[in-house]
């Protein structure tokens, strides 16, 4: 789907990816909090109020806006470990296209016909206060919407309430894996946010069961990654032997393979 307008972007890139990023996110929020503080007449060594513990607004700066002292893109920056690589499969240097936006919107009207404030409370509930795209992107999103027959529009008063119509509908299924991709993505990001919110706080990580990703699953991550970085100037046979073994797994784990119906011994050499 073509669309003039675009989505904002910072400067610094988007979602987290691999390990320690809770360190990293700390690290820069802590960061841009002392600004924070002084902005609102307080110096480094005060204690911050009640209002101002946690601001996602604060944060965003942090991760999203600040570059390094030398114009690099600091510690969230493309690449691997940083916001914008390809570790998670975020778009670089953005949170979600125009594109996406629009889809977003769909998948969420869909569930619930709503008015346009309704639709950014929506996303950024989802996201812990991460995503929350403004009316400046919301509503042109929605007019183009309308405009393509997508959804409907009910006035109530002076608010216009949307509805998903049949075109739309059939163009949500037709991309119903791309959505459900990018909802995961905000409910990841929502959990990073909230042990962000309970180191802060002091409290105790959440367990497994309120969601998130269990250490075994981490730790295969961070050998995934090692046993990459140790290939990075691999031959480029044994760059498609590694990605072949790779899309092997990811079939197993999407369930298009049965678990342990014979694969290949290269799986433990990679």
């Amino acid at each position: 789907m073509r669309h003039h307008h675009r989505s904002g972007r910072p400067h610094g890139g988007d979602y987290p990816s691999g390990a320690g990023f809770e360190r990293r996110l700390l690290h820069a929020w802590w960061h841009a909090f002392g600004h924070h503080r002084e902005a609102h007449g307080q110096g480094p060594g005060e204690h911050a109020d009640a209002g101002h513990r946690f601001s996602p607004h604060a944060l965003w700066h942090a991760i999203g806006r600040h570059h390094d002292h030398r114009g690099g893109r600091g510690h969230f920056g493309g690449g691997p470990g940083g916001f914008g690589g390809e570790g998670d499969g975020f778009p670089r240097g953005r949170k979600f296209s125009s594109d996406d936006l629009q889809l977003l919107l769909l998948s969420l009207i869909d569930a619930q016909p709503s008015h346009g404030y309704e639709l950014i409370k929506a996303l950024e509930t989802r996201s812990n206060g991460f995503y929350s795209p403004s009316p400046g992107m919301v509503y042109p999103a929605l007019t183009y919407l309308e405009e393509l027959g997508y959804v409907t529009v009910q006035l109530e008063g002076n608010r216009k309430r949307y509805e998903l119509a049949q075109a739309g509908r059939d163009y949500l299924a037709a991309n119903r894996d791309r959505v459900e991709l990018m909802l995961a993505k905000l409910s990841h990001i929502a959990r990073k946010m909230d042990s962000v919110r309970r180191a802060f706080a002091g409290e105790e990580p959440a367990d497994i069961s309120e969601g998130g990703w269990a250490p075994e699953l981490n730790e295969a991550r961070r050998a995934l990654k090692n046993a990459l970085l140790r290939r990075d100037n691999a031959p480029a046979d044994e760059q498609r032997r590694i990605a072949a073994i790779l899309m092997r797994a990811v079939k197993e784990i999407e369930g298009e393979r049965k678990p342990g119906s014979g694969h290949s011994d290269d799986a433990s050499t990679a």
